[in-house]
């Protein structure tokens, strides 16, 4: 099944339309193609912690710093495209990290991530800036739990996990070519339950980097027809008219219990299903309510004492919710964000639940979608990958 997560991720990922579709401009590639892209090189270094995983095997790592270093190669979002203009003119592109624990011959191991980010300012001075960095990849080379060979780290069941990093960072000129950065951020990695135990783990530190631009300054045209060198390139962007958007999900996914963690050949499938109505408010956002339906064969573990000899009803592993979104959105990206309440009590589920999702969309009406659903407190459910319909009405 790490299969299933590594080759999903990347599809979710990596995936580019062939053709844009002609709709809303911050979703179609509208700009000025003829302009190359910029690019640079940045490199990051990482100093921080490990926060509590309530597991006494790895009492030594938290004591103890942690190091990351990430290579990254990105894009100038300078106004090439509509869309930058409407994101304060980004910066994005693909990195690759490595962490090393201390000490550095652990039960964890010392595991690399690939992965994408996006960095977007929303407080600019007149050479500095405070932004966000958001990352999303995959990490690998852990030292998964093994019965006999690990037997003590029930942190992490699988040698592949996802992972999320968020920073807050301040970024400042040091030459025409050179900018540096200081920030604050995390890193979540978790398998989502694909694979008990699942703990998960979460760092926590300081960071500094530097970047390197190559080639010229930004070419931008003026009246006479003439390109000079300057910043950015702003377009005139229409007055935004609210609109209503009605979508169907459907999801599925597989997830583990710990009482299996010794038998990694057993799986139980999930499902779920959504209807919402959201109204955008902005060219980047939109807030709406939502119906979920939810399925988890691995609640037959929960109930099975209660129904020796006999099969668990299926009425008992499927439930309702309700739940209130918002969601940002980034050219044919969206970065969903979810609060619900389930309508049935089911196994430990409890009253509240959220999501963290992701969305694409390949065209006008079909996007897909992978978002990990929690329970209780920030406890991992399952994750989903879904396909998606939308209709939009002003």
């Amino acid at each position: 099944m790490q299969r299933i997560l590594t080759l999903g991720a990347f599809s979710l990922l990596v995936f580019t339309p062939a053709i844009a579709q002609n709709w809303f401009f911050n979703r179609s590639d509208v700009g000025i193609d003829s302009l190359p892209q910029k690019s640079f090189l940045q490199l990051r270094y990482q100093i921080g912690r490990i926060a509590d995983t309530k597991t006494d095997a790895v009492d030594y790592l938290e004591a103890n710093p942690f190091q990351s270093i990430d290579f990254r190669y990105g894009f100038y979002g300078y106004g090439r495209k509509k869309w930058h203009q409407l994101h304060h003119f980004p910066t994005y592109g693909i990195g690759l990290s490595k962490v090393w624990f201390q000490p550095t011959d652990n039960i964890l191991g010392n595991p690399y991530a690939t992965y994408l980010f996006f960095k977007e300012p929303f407080a600019q001075f007149k050479k500095s800036s405070l932004s966000y960095d958001f990352s999303l990849g995959l990490a690998y080379h852990w030292k998964r739990y093994d019965t006999n060979s690990n037997p003590e780290q029930k942190v992490i069941g699988s040698s592949v996990t996802a992972m999320v990093g968020f920073i807050i960072q301040y970024e400042f000129k040091l030459s025409d070519r050179l900018d540096g950065t200081i920030g604050i951020g995390v890193n979540h990695f978790s398998n989502g339950r694909i694979r008990s135990p699942n703990r998960g783990l979460n760092l926590y530190g300081l960071n500094t980097s530097v970047r390197y631009r190559f080639g010229p300054g930004t070419p931008q045209k003026k009246a006479n027809g003439i390109y000079r060198e300057s910043k950015n390139i702003h377009h005139p962007i229409e007055p935004f008219k609210s609109l209503y958007e009605f979508y169907l999900v459907g999801s599925v996914g597989v997830v583990t219990t710990f009482r299996d963690i010794n038998n990694r050949g057993i799986y139980y499938w999930i499902a779920s299903g959504s209807i919402d109505v959201a109204r955008h408010y902005s060219y980047t956002g939109k807030y709406g309510i939502g119906m979920d339906w939810s399925y988890d064969e691995s609640l037959k573990v929960a109930y099975e004492n209660d129904f020796p000899g006999s099969a668990v009803p299926t009425h008992l592993l499927y439930w309702p919710g309700i739940h209130l979104s918002h969601e940002y959105m980034v050219h044919r990206w969206t970065f969903i964000t979810q609060a619900g309440i389930n309508l049935k009590a089911v196994g430990d589920k409890g009253t509240g639940y959220g999501r963290v999702a992701l969305r694409y969309d390949v065209s006008k009406h079909l996007f897909v979608r992978a978002g990990i659903r929690v329970y209780k407190t920030i406890v991992s459910d399952f994750i989903e990958w879904g396909v998606g319909y939308t209709y939009y009405k002003m």
